[in-house]
């Protein structure tokens, strides 16, 4: 039996990824949790245009960097689902890699509380990206361009902390404090931090490439 996921996005001025961020698990997750922190670009028309009923978005204003945290323990208590995935507005999954990420979800043992996982951070464009030794994150015996992104749903879970700099806490503890609680996926996904993410200039459809890029097919 499949595991239900709830995916969590909390966005602002993510214009040119949030589409193809969407896309890249809407099919693979049971409902997403997509709320909005005042953006001034086209962020909330774009995420209005993805007809489908997983999705429940919200609209909540501008918030400082404590209620944004604030924000994240909302959408856990918000969140009916075994599974979470968190997603960023600037994070796209090629679908076979997020398939992988969901399989070892299904398999998890229960004491595992989360998964490990790659990034692959784009520089210039998303077909060039920073290789993973220049990575400097630890988690466990773990090195690299790492993360978090799949955490189970149990109780007590809870954010902690300021952003950018909160974490996830589950049992007074840390998730990436607890590595003998977690497993290690070789997947990853494009984080497109580092290339513009509003307000592109270019006339190129962001969408179109990735389809030739065949991260997915929508």
């Amino acid at each position: 039996m499949a595991v239900r996921i709830t995916s969590h996005t909390i966005v602002k001025n993510e214009q040119n990824w949030i589409k193809p961020a969407l896309l890249s698990v809407i099919d693979q997750v049971d409902q997403m949790l997509i709320w909005d922190t005042g953006s001034t670009d086209k962020t909330v028309a774009i995420i209005k245009s993805i007809d489908s009923p997983k999705i429940i978005f919200a609209q909540k204003g501008r918030v400082n960097r404590q209620q944004l945290v604030n924000l994240r323990n909302q959408q856990i208590k918000a969140t009916r689902t075994p599974w979470i995935i968190l997603l960023d507005g600037d994070e796209i999954w090629p679908k076979n890699n997020l398939i992988q990420l969901i399989k070892a979800i299904q398999s998890a043992k229960p004491k595992i509380i989360a998964l490990v996982n790659r990034t692959r951070n784009c520089v210039r464009d998303i077909y060039h990206y920073l290789p993973d030794d220049t990575g400097k994150y630890q988690i466990g015996k773990w090195r690299g361009n790492i993360i978090i992104r799949a955490i189970r749903n149990l109780p007590g879970l809870r954010v902690v902390g300021e952003y950018p700099n909160e974490a996830y806490v589950y049992q007074g503890k840390k998730l990436q404090d607890q590595p003998e609680n977690l497993e290690f996926v070789d997947t990853w996904y494009l984080h497109t931090t580092h290339l513009k993410r509003t307000g592109w200039r270019h006339s190129f459809k962001v969408i179109d490439r990735l389809k030739k890029f065949k991260l997915f097919t929508a």
